[in-house]
């Protein structure tokens, strides 16, 4: 393989980080693990560990990171030993190899510095590495994905590195089992033109992970009770259309919110009204999967932008609000329709109980007032609680207004 371009650069790396990569890196490519393969599993974009194993990059490896690659890769210890230098000065030099390739020969230039040169190859994205590996078949991997998806295993959300330690775990693929036909079966269940779209992964974990999982939906039967038949009546089928109509209504608050039916009659909903009407949808047609949930969490300027001038006008960080919504086992659904982000709004719960479509009048005001007053004592805030429910009520207000 000859060389058709050399470029000389020089630069400063944190030295633990390099170390890290250098560790990582000799791991991956011995096991025949892509670059591409890696950040697949890490839950990551296409090009994070190849961005990590540039010199000339600023993205870096956190401990975080670290514990999980340590996973894919089977390693007992994610972190190198310990050396005397705090930055390491870096000689590279570039090879363009062919249109797609370039080598990189790496020299420490720090004195005392080990000086045997470095190299490594940037890979392609889709570029296989030859392995040792068990890499079994793709038939056999899907066989397998598709049990899965029947026994309800992506009802919850799953990261790629869980689902690759199932599979690991599965006695047809064992500890070695290679992922390369298990990613490229994930990208066929998600893929929408030339694949099965049975998942989505439309979402992240806590910690910025994309997640697997297969959106709930389910046929609405007319005959199973009134509120079946009022969304069948203006051409809605499916959970998930029933779930966009709810989201597309207005938000402001109901007249009577014990009418079951009162979204239909005046075309609007709170986060009450909205999840109730979904809650008891999902009764009448037999999916005990979804519970109705009451939060309480805190609402602040940054994640209900609409109420930053309410509460600088009373000088307050946060107000806890109650909110309700939908989970599906181990992930939340918001239909309120106001922009909530389901990821980010779990950061900012204080706490959640289940309860029933019944209880979003009076239970929920008396739960959400009892946590207010345990709050405002405990935080020493100087409001009362009907004036801090008048300061809610103000926040409220800001949501309404377009």
């Amino acid at each position: 393989m000859t060389s058709r371009k050399r470029k000389l650069l020089n630069t400063t790396f944190p030295a633990i980080s390099f170390d890290k990569i250098l560790l990582f890196h000799k791991a991956r490519t011995e096991k025949g693990i892509s670059a591409f393969e890696c950040s697949f599993l890490l839950g990551k974009h296409d090009f994070f560990i190849r961005d990590a194993e540039n010199p000339f990059k600023s993205t870096l490896i956190d401990p975080e990171d670290s514990v999980h690659l340590s996973k894919v890769l089977s390693l007992r210890e994610c972190n190198p030993e310990t050396n005397k230098f705090d930055l390491y000065k870096l000689e590279v030099e570039e090879h363009k190899i062919d249109r797609k390739k370039t080598k990189r020969i790496i020299i420490i230039k720090n004195d005392g510095a080990d000086l045997n040169p470095i190299e490594m190859i940037v890979e392609g994205k889709e570029e296989e590495l030859e392995t040792s590996l068990f890499l079994s078949t793709y038939e056999k991997v899907q066989s397998y994905f598709r049990e899965l998806i029947e026994n309800g295993y992506f009802d919850s959300t799953r990261t790629a590195l869980e689902i690759f330690n199932t599979f690991r775990n599965h006695h047809e693929f064992g500890p070695n089992f290679h992922p390369r036909f298990l990613i490229q079966n994930i990208r066929y269940f998600l893929n929408k033109k030339s694949g099965e779209p049975i998942l989505d992964n439309s979402r992240t974990n806590l910690f910025s992970r994309r997640l697997f999982f297969k959106p709930l939906d389910f046929k609405i039967e007319s005959d199973k009770g009134a509120i079946s038949e009022s969304f069948t009546a203006i051409g809605i089928n499916t959970f998930q259309q029933a779930n966009k109509w709810v989201s597309d209504l207005d938000y402001n608050r109901n007249h009577d919110k014990n009418n079951v039916l009162t979204l239909f009659e005046e075309q609007c909903g709170t986060c009450s009204t909205k999840h109730a009407l979904l809650k008891r949808l999902a009764d009448e047609n037999g999916n005990e999967s979804i519970k109705l949930i009451l939060g309480i969490f805190t609402m602040n300027s940054k994640n209900t932008p609409k109420i930053k001038d309410v509460l600088a006008k009373y000088d307050l960080k946060y107000i806890p609000e109650a909110h309700n919504y939908l989970r599906n086992h181990n992930h939340i659904l918001d239909f309120t329709g106001i922009g909530v982000n389901e990821t980010k709004f779990e950061l900012d719960l204080l706490e959640e109980v289940e309860i029933g479509p019944d209880q979003i009048t009076d239970y929920k005001v008396q739960y959400h007032k009892e946590f207010l007053s345990r709050w405002i004592e405990t935080n020493k805030i100087p409001y009362t609680l009907d004036k801090l429910w008048k300061i809610r009520e103000e926040c409220i207000a800001a949501l309404a207004r377009t």
